[in-house]
């Protein structure tokens, strides 16, 4: 049977996403690189040659290359941004035997040293995404308080949208997870529409398959409906806006949901595959503004029909 959903929720990545990170990757790599020094009792800058050649070497590689994080299946490109990338590169060195160590902390010392400032459009296409009657939330493998924290400076002229914004961060996205038996959070229907998730899928552009039974995200998508009052499994009433296709996206469109891709500036642009999977090219756009004018045609009743799950 098929039923055409009204658009009710939106959720936002966070990192790319609404923040310009082509302003900040170059302080970010920079010091990521001089806390690995210090970490392995380098001189400052005794790694430089050996950093560049790495992060040359992951660069070439990915998308190919994945994100080795907790030595888990990869679920992102290993060089999409460049706090995937640093890690990457580190441990390159580490495995090439160049370093010792590849400290755990560096990812949270180098980005609370740099943070990428907000696109500039992001407090009104809020404002215009509250103001169409929608509910928003944010979804971040970030740490929720520095989310919570930027946004409450961001919108401290208008307290009103800010009070309506939600933010679950710490989401784990990319974790390839199954659902724990009697774990609290979604009920059986929920479950449900996760196990009838595949465990991959393969796309032309990568050797890599695209893992979509993520389970962290998914309690993280659930817990954000139990939040917004949702009164059911809520993903055709849902467009996810995400900067990462695998990382952010497949999941959520396997589920039924509405997606918007942000392109990737340089030298992270978005891969050729990431783009091939949406359905309109207008579904992908370098601001956020792309996102309020694809909301507008779902609003208008330009969403293709979907499968209702019966």
């Amino acid at each position: 049977m098929l039923a055409q959903m009204a658009l009710r929720y939106i959720v936002l990545d966070f990192d790319g996403t609404c923040t310009q990170i082509d302003r900040a990757y170059q302080g970010f790599l920079a010091d990521y690189q001089r806390i690995v020094e210090r970490a392995n009792q380098l001189a400052p800058g005794a790694l430089a040659a050996a950093w560049a050649a790495a992060r040359d070497q992951v660069t070439a590689a990915s998308p190919d290359a994945g994100w080795t994080l907790f030595e888990v299946p990869s679920t992102a490109p290993a060089a999409a941004d460049p706090y995937i990338l640093a890690f990457e590169v580190a441990a390159l060195l580490r495995r090439q035997g160049a370093i010792r160590d590849a400290p755990s902390d560096a990812h949270g010392l180098a980005y609370a040293a740099n943070p990428a400032p907000w696109r500039p459009e992001v407090a009104e296409v809020l404002a215009a995404l509250v103001g169409r009657g929608l509910r928003v939330g944010f979804i971040s493998n970030s740490e929720p308080r520095g989310i919570e924290a930027r946004l409450d400076e961001l919108l401290a002229a208008a307290p009103a949208l800010r009070r309506e914004v939600v933010v679950l961060g710490s989401a784990a996205k990319f974790k390839v997870r199954e659902l724990p038996v009697g774990a609290a959070g979604p009920g059986p229907d929920h479950r449900a529409q996760f196990e009838q998730l595949a465990g991959s899928v393969r796309v032309e552009g990568t050797v890599r398959p695209i893992y979509l039974r993520r389970g962290a995200y998914f309690d993280a998508l659930c817990e954000l409906w139990q939040r917004f009052d949702a009164a059911e499994f809520a993903s055709a009433e849902t467009l996810v806006c995400g900067d990462i296709w695998e990382l952010d996206l497949a999941m959520p469109h396997a589920l039924g949901a509405a997606v918007h891709l942000i392109r990737r500036a340089p030298p992270f642009s978005s891969y050729p595959y990431e783009l091939a999977q949406l359905a309109d090219p207008r579904d992908a756009s370098d601001d956020l503004t792309g996102l309020v004018e694809h909301v507008d045609r779902l609003l208008a009743g330009g969403r293709p029909a979907v499968a209702e799950r019966l």
